[in-house]
């Protein structure tokens, strides 16, 4: 028996050894540096180095992940050699036509994954002894996103989360307003909307001024309105490939409800559009949270909690700033996607380790990471935020990957000036998405 049978468990029960304790993964590489218990004369497996490319190119990010896979090092004497980029896709695409990929890919997209997993590229995960494993500890909505064309080729990990609508408790609380929950619709939206308003306070501060890619926290809106919406992952999806237009009616309406919120003067502490175009976004996060707030709400990613604690280092996660998600249950965000392009023994050892619970929660308790692996324990967390955004990701109904980022090129330019000149002139709103199914039929 090879190295490489036992690690796709033929010798060990699989499912067995995934409910043990410890480093499940990386005990069964360990094991392989041993050999197969039932052939004394073959030689113990050897590990060796797996090159893997990411994006973690220095500081705190690449010391965690480096954290991350040193338990696997220590057990099974295999090695990584990591290259950290954050020109990934540019590299990564390099390689690959040079035939010299790496062991493993670490991308935060998932456009070059599926391509290279079409054209026959990857290894699927069932080749490392992983499939079952992903499928029974990862949400449905990210073991899709990790499937083509009926294979499962990656995983996720370190995930964000931009479902978040932020809102300062202890206000909603003395006016008596809900927060809103996944169930909740665009409607319900509206009508909270409506309600603060009419106490006085404006309901929402809205800013996407960028400098060059100005517009783009509004396209943001435009996804989570989008995934809300009873068809809204797949109208998403159909955008991505270019197989539903953006003069498509139901992508219009979901402008339209962007502009419901957005247009309406009474509706922003901006004062409406020409305000909102002017307002740059980190500081738009700032009025629900001020002494005297003036906001309610801001509408912004999971990366907003940075802002408002840097801005205001004497509020509490989840007593003093909070986010609920946004109605509908979907989730827009982004994550890294993890794939390989061999099932050499090294490889599946390392693809198992990085897929566990236990090497997860390693940068999980340092901060700064989000698992999407249900079995990392949520009290690792640092706060009763960082562990919602988690929890929002292991139940969300739909996880897409960012819209525009996922079309990027001149259309992902194009949306984005989309957005400002919608504020500035909402009335040319079919203009607008003609120009930009024009810039996405140009770029082919």
């Amino acid at each position: 028996m090879s190295e490489l049978d036992f690690l796709r468990g033929s010798a060990l029960s699989r499912r067995a050894l995934l409910r043990g304790t410890g480093l499940a993964f990386v005990g069964l590489s360990a094991a392989a540096l041993v050999g197969c218990g039932d052939d004394d004369d073959e030689a113990p497996a050897q590990l060796g180095t797996a090159s893997v490319l990411g994006v973690w190119g220095s500081g705190d990010e690449l010391d965690r992940f480096e954290a991350m896979v040193a338990p696997w090092q220590s057990a099974t004497g295999g090695r990584m050699g990591f290259t950290g980029t954050r020109d990934l896709t540019a590299l990564l695409t390099t390689r690959v036509e040079g035939n010299d990929p790496p062991d493993i890919a670490i991308p935060p997209e998932v456009g070059l994954f599926r391509q290279f997993a079409r054209e026959g590229r990857l290894v699927p995960l069932a080749d490392c002894g992983l499939d079952e494993f992903v499928k029974e500890n990862y949400p449905q909505a990210f073991i899709d996103l990790g499937t083509v064309d009926g294979t499962l080729y990656g995983f996720f990990m370190k995930a964000d989360n931009k479902g978040t609508i932020w809102y300062n408790p202890k206000v909603f609380a003395e006016n008596g307003w809900e927060p809103l929950t996944a169930d909740s619709t665009f409607d319900d939206l509206l009508e909270l909307t409506q309600t603060i308003a009419g106490s006085g306070l404006a309901p929402w501060s809205i800013g996407v001024e960028s400098g060059g890619a100005s517009g783009w926290p509004g396209t943001d809106w435009l996804q989570q309105i989008l995934l809300g919406e009873p068809d809204g992952p797949e109208v998403n999806d159909g955008l991505v490939d270019g197989s539903i237009p953006w003069t498509d009616p139901r992508v219009q309406a979901v402008w339209e409800q962007f502009g419901q919120i957005a247009l309406n003067p009474d509706y922003t502490v901006q004062g409406g559009p020409t305000g909102i175009n002017a307002t740059a976004f980190v500081p738009s996060s700032y009025p629900p949270y001020e002494d005297t707030p003036t906001a309610a709400m801001v509408y912004l990613g999971g990366f907003a909690a940075g802002f408002i604690a840097e801005q205001f280092p004497s509020l509490v996660a989840g007593e003093d700033y909070d986010f609920m998600p946004f109605p509908g249950g979907g989730i827009a965000g982004g994550a890294n996607v993890v794939f390989a392009f061999n099932d050499e023994a090294t490889t599946c050892s390392l693809m198992q380790h990085l897929a566990s619970a236990e090497a997860q929660q390693i940068w999980v308790d340092q901060g700064g990471f989000t698992s999407v692996n249900n079995q990392v324990n949520l009290d690792g967390y640092p706060d009763i935020v960082s562990r919602k955004l988690a929890e929002g990701l292991l139940s969300a109904k739909a996880f897409r990957f960012d819209l525009d980022d996922a079309i990027g090129g001149a259309t992902q330019q194009a949306i984005f000036a989309g957005v400002t000149e919608y504020l500035a002139n909402p009335g040319s709103l079919g203009t607008i998405l003609q120009n930009i199914e024009g810039a996405r039929q140009a770029e082919g």
